[in-house]
């Protein structure tokens, strides 16, 4: 079970887990990489989700700004939740643009290792998505933006034991390639420390897939 602990730097293989678009994630992640001080570090993230939102983020951000402004214009009330939540979706996460710095800035390797596939699926119909109309709906309707919390989800499998989402067929074939993207890596640079940061359910690892590498699991949210 992974939990909040001292970084051992004897270790070769840390897995660092986060809550994704968690507003203390820019603080943390720079202590603790830097902490830990790798040699190379991988990211639960794919190129093509890199690659859509460079080339769609400021067309869809746009489109989020002008149907908001509309709106006010009209003297209807929206939520700001709700707005965030649309543009968090399209935004670079903050873990790729933090990694992205601290690399560049010391030269070290940094790897998207997660599946294109399933990032292809899950983008697909983002026009869609943020159709003008549908936009309006989501920023208007009841209740939008007040989602469950993912840090709540967090603490209570983290301290109780208690699973909010099953481990999923979709995590098992991406957790069992990216596993096997880091041994590669790992039998390519022997001698490197080696830092994975993906998303905090990745953690639990029910399969063991990533146990042939001996990681040491950190949670880094108190």
């Amino acid at each position: 079970m992974a939990a909040t602990i001292d970084v051992d730097l004897g270790r070769r293989f840390y897995m660092l887990g986060v809550i994704h678009r968690d507003e203390r994630n820019r603080a943390l992640l720079r202590q603790w990489i830097a902490g830990i001080g790798p040699d190379v570090v991988t990211l639960e993230f794919t190129n093509y989700g890199l690659m859509f939102r460079k080339e769609n983020r400021e067309i869809y951000k746009k489109r989020i700004d002008e149907i908001a402004k509309k709106l006010k214009n009209d003297k209807r009330s929206y939520n700001e939740a709700a707005k965030g939540d649309l543009e968090s979706f399209i935004n670079m996460p903050d873990e790729y643009e933090i990694v992205s710095e601290y690399c560049a800035e010391r030269q070290i390797p940094f790897y998207l290792i997660d599946m294109d596939l399933f990032s292809y699926l899950k983008l697909r119909d983002t026009e869609e998505l943020f159709d003008a109309g549908n936009v309006e709906r989501l920023l208007t309707e009841k209740g939008a933006g007040n989602g469950y919390s993912e840090a709540a989800m967090a603490r209570l499998f983290f301290k109780s034991g208690l699973k909010g989402v099953p481990y999923d067929d979709e995590m098992y074939v991406r957790d069992r390639y990216m596993a096997d993207r880091l041994s590669l890596l790992m039998k390519h640079s022997p001698e490197k420390r080696f830092l994975h940061i993906t998303g905090w359910r990745h953690l639990e690892d029910p399969h063991g897939l990533y146990a042939p590498l001996n990681p040491l699991k950190v949670f880094p949210y108190g």
